[in-house]
């Protein structure tokens, strides 16, 4: 019987019944050692009347084994994977080692995983319980977290257990945390495993077990006959103020003790060794002088069981409390035995785990070893366990230049795995210790990486450094760096120093793509852009650039304003991330696919982009990403007057002040203040608080404009000056018709008669040819305002007409209104328009893409494969979009328009 836990029942109950009606869920059980975990996942497993239960665990020993745990919970289902898209299918094939398949992204298994779970609940609802799950090795953790924030409509339950006081990030899932019992309820799990205590002793245990079932259940053992029954004082267990885990451990700690030394010694061994085995334990113990009998002791004590040919502990804390214990000379005899044992039986990986953790000094030979499994654990995509290996090799290599070698690989390993923090302390020690151009490169080019998803710039005169350091040998990689040093600088305004830098090391190389590279560097400093195009495709030519590397250039496409070309590119990116699965990379893609859509005009198309965006980001912890796609989404409501979505999407963004990641965001409340008249309240941002440089103009220039503007209208221009000027200088470094026209109207707001008219007309001029339409449309409405309030009005009607025939096209209502207003103020009367109903507008933005794509004539299981979602999901999702569109089928949905 669970005592005491009704509401938590509840929870799982909850879950439960949802999942019988199709719908997924997820949850983290959360609580310290023997709060009662287990015994929730146990009810859970006996409530799931009729569904399929798949049980899983972490194991301590196996942290470093990639995707060890995964295996255990679905390898056996290997079966079922032919179903999955053909990119998944690959990828969990590969970490299952049943192929030779290329390295997968951690996140295309967690999608993979996702697939085969929704597979499994096909014939019926199921249940997933992971018990001990802060011990999974982390490529199997980061599969089954991103595969349970991917739930949607697949009838599937899982459910998490994790221990209080040993990490275990889970973000965008909900915590269970237990409590301690109430003393009722710890009265009655006393009384359901009689002791004969005394009453005042049943007291004491209460008091001291804090509500842990664990503790209710343990402490009395640690008694004797006689404390028990209260002729003794009870203070054995009182240890101050220790934490009730470390008091459990302290009490198996003293059992431990109480045994023989031979018995002790083969639990250290069972600690030692992950799989459980017995007969692996007792060759190791043979070795050693020990043998079955010596167990004896222990499972009568009741610290160890011996369930289906494998030894398990009573309790984790067992185990790190027998391996605590020991000494440092007995540690190292019992991994050498584990590692003896393990070649005899042909696992290699084991024994060179087991003689890594018995090394005490350098040793080539098995730091080689490490760097095999390493390479085995990165052909399957365990990035985690990649990072390990490599570390390990590294501490283990007497060479100082291979020593760094290995370094790097962990620290790239440690990216992809996520592990930021690992990565740039592995850096640090690199860096000083190597001169080698290759690992430089790849380091620079890690940082680069860390250094956008951290929001901030990467050291831009380290970069120009070790890009100098490397132009005799790797003058194309090089000139990359050297270009993503001109990117860091400036912000902080330090372009002479690299550019002096690129110069220098250009005079000492006959390289003519180094060449260039510090040519068009050293005129894009003076506004000249024509070389770096040039530069851009002979460095983006590359076949050997990836996705990222694509991206980082991508962002130089973006500064050059051109919207079309932007477009295009980072659509081909979107197209290769979705092709080779790398997930992790699309958030980015994604988001210049948005900003070139929203430069074009096409809001729905913004909203669709950026919502996809939003939720990988979301499920891939790139809250960078989320934070700019959020913005976008923000900028879609802003335009069309949903004033409580533009500030739910914005407000925790903004609430800190201005980052780089917060730019798409100011831009949405600039453009919601702006239509609805609020002037001060965007003038409250400073501009010096926005813009970082002419580079970041691609970002700022919505604020820029929409600055002149209100701080013209509240009478206030001499605030307007500045971002004025930047956008003129913006405006000429890029050529661009449109980006000349926002500059030029801003000019015409802060002049006066002739002039005003001339700059106006300009900018009418080069709107009209751009392909920019919601700018085309402000210029044409604040041209027609000036020339209204000149008292021009039949010169300003067709400004205002093309204006609001353009917002009104765009579904930018409050503008619209605005030009309407002023259209009215000249006499006319806008025509009211009757329109028909919107079927497109009923749909998510989710749903929208999954009936794009049916219409296109791809399947469900093709569309789970480009969207990364559960074939199930991509069905729930026409199911409901079907009524909404009056259509029953795909053959109907392909005659329809749904651009």
């Amino acid at each position: 019987m669970l005592h005491g836990r009704e509401a938590e029942r509840a929870v799982i109950d909850r879950l439960l019944t949802g999942a019988r009606a199709g719908r997924s869920g997820a949850v983290v059980v959360r609580g310290e050692a023997g709060i009662g975990k287990s015994a929730l996942l146990r009810y859970a497993e006996n409530a799931a009347d009729e569904m399929r239960i798949l049980r899983g665990v972490g194991v301590e020993t196996e942290v470093g084994l990639a995707f060890a745990g995964l295996h255990l919970l679905l390898g056996s289902f290997a079966d079922r994977i032919s179903a999955l898209p053909p990119l998944q299918a690959e990828a969990l094939r590969g970490v299952f080692g049943l192929t030779e398949a290329r390295p997968a992204e951690r996140f295309m298994v967690g999608l993979a995983t996702l697939s085969l779970l929704s597979e499994l609940a096909e014939d019926r609802p199921l249940l997933c319980v992971i018990d001990d799950a802060h011990w999974l090795d982390q490529a199997s953790a980061d599969a089954l977290l991103f595969a349970s924030r991917r739930l949607d409509a697949e009838g599937i339950v899982m459910i998490l257990g994790a221990r209080d006081g040993v990490p275990f990030a889970a973000p965008g899932l909900p915590d269970l945390r237990l409590g301690g019992l109430s003393r009722t309820a710890g009265a009655a799990l006393l009384a359901e495993h009689p002791t004969g205590l005394a009453p005042h002793v049943r007291d004491q245990i209460l008091d001291e077990a804090q509500g842990n079932p664990l503790a209710l259940l343990e402490l009395p053992g640690a008694l004797t006959a006689a404390q028990r029954a209260g002729e003794l004082p009870v203070e054995a267990f009182r240890l101050g103020a220790q934490q009730l885990s470390g008091r459990l451990e302290e009490q198996f700690a003293q059992r431990l003790r109480a045994l023989p030394e031979r018995s002790r010694l083969l639990v250290l061994i069972a600690a030692a060794e992950e799989s459980g085995a017995l007969d692996v334990v007792l060759d190791a113990g043979k070795l050693l002088g020990v043998s079955l009998d010596d167990l004896e002791p222990v499972e009568i004590d009741g610290l160890i069981g011996f369930v289906d040919g494998r030894l398990t502990f009573r309790h984790p804390l067992v185990r790190s409390a027998a391996y605590r214990e020991a000494t440092v000379t007995r540690r190292l005899a019992v991994h050498r035995a584990l590692a003896e044992v393990s070649g005899a039986r042909g696992d290699q990986d084991r024994r060179t785990w087991h003689l890594s953790a018995a090394a005490i000094g350098p040793d080539e030979g098995l730091a080689a070893d490490l760097e095999r499994i390493a390479e085995q654990a990165s052909a399957r995509g365990g990035h985690a366990a990649v990072a390990a290996a490599y570390q390990r090799a590294a501490q283990l290599t007497p060479d100082t230049e291979r020593r760094a070698e290995r370094l790097a690989r962990a620290a790239e390993a440690a990216a992809d795995a996520g592990q930021t923090q690992v990565a740039a302390a592995l850096d640090e020690q690199i860096v000083a210790s190597t001169g080698r151009p290759d690992v430089l490169a790849r380091l620079a080019k890690m940082r680069i990486t860390l250094a956008q998803e951290q929001e901030h710039g990467a050291q831009a005169v380290e970069l120009a450094e070790v890009a100098a350091r490397i132009a005799g040998q790797a003058p194309g990689e090089a000139a990359f760096l050297f270009l993503n040093a001109i990117v860091s600088a400036w912000s902080p305004g330090d372009v002479p120093a690299i550019t002096g830098l690129a110069a220098r090391t250009a005079a000492g190389s006959r390289d003519p793509l180094l060449a260039s590279a510090t040519g068009a560097i050293a005129q894009l400093a003076d506004g000249v852009t024509a070389p770096l195009l040039d530069l851009m495709n002979s460095i983006g030519d590359d076949p050997d650039r990836g996705p990222r590397e694509r991206l980082i250039l991508h962002s130089w496409l973006s500064w050059m304003a051109d919207a079309e070309a932007a477009h295009d590119e980072a659509l081909a990116i979107v197209r290769e991330c979705r092709a080779v699965g790398a997930i992790g990379a699309l958030p980015k893609a994604l988001l210049y696919v948005g900003r070139a859509q929203w430069l074009l005009g096409r809001f729905r198309d913004v909203e669709v982009t950026a919502s996809e965006g939003l939720r990988i980001a979301q499920d891939t912890e790139r809250t960078h990403y989320g934070r700019h796609l959020a913005g976008l989404l923000a900028c879609v409501a802003a335009i069309q007057g949903d004033e409580a979505r533009c500030k739910e999407l914005t407000g925790d963004i903004l609430r800190h002040g201005i980052t780089e990641s917060g730019t798409e965001a100011l831009d949405a409340r600039d453009l919601l203040d702006l239509s609805l008249g609020r002037h001060e309240e965007v003038l409250r941002w400073s501009v010096r608080d926005v813009s970082s440089g002419l580079f970041a103009m691609n970002r700022t220039y919505s604020h820029l404009a929409a600055h002149v503007e209100a701080a013209v209208r509240a009478g206030r221009p001499e605030l307007a000056a500045e971002p004025s000027a930047s956008l003129t200088a913006w405006a000429r470094a890029t050529g661009q018709p449109w980006v000349s026209a926002v500059a030029l109207r801003c000019q015409a707001l802060l002049a006066e008669g002739e002039a005003a008219e001339r700059l106006f007309a300009r900018a009418v001029q080069l709107s009209g040819s751009s392909t920019v339409p919601f700018e085309q449309a402000r210029t044409e409405l604040l041209y027609g305002e000036w020339l209204r309030r000149g008292r021009r009005r039949a010169e300003a009607r067709p400004h205002l007409r093309i204006a609001l025939e353009t917002f009104l096209r765009l579904g930018a209502t409050p503008w619209a209104e605005r030009a309407s207003t002023e259209l009215r103020a000249t006499g006319e009367t806008p025509q009211a328009r009757e329109q028909a109903p919107d079927l497109l507008a009923q749909l998510t933005a989710q749903e929208l893409q999954v009936v794009r794509l049916a219409a296109a004539g791809m399947s469900n299981r093709d569309i789970a494969g480009q969207m990364f979602l559960s074939p199930r999901t991509v069905s729930h999702h026409l199911y409901k979009a079907y009524p909404k569109l009056g259509v029953a089928s795909r053959h109907e949905l392909a005659r329809m328009d749904l651009r």
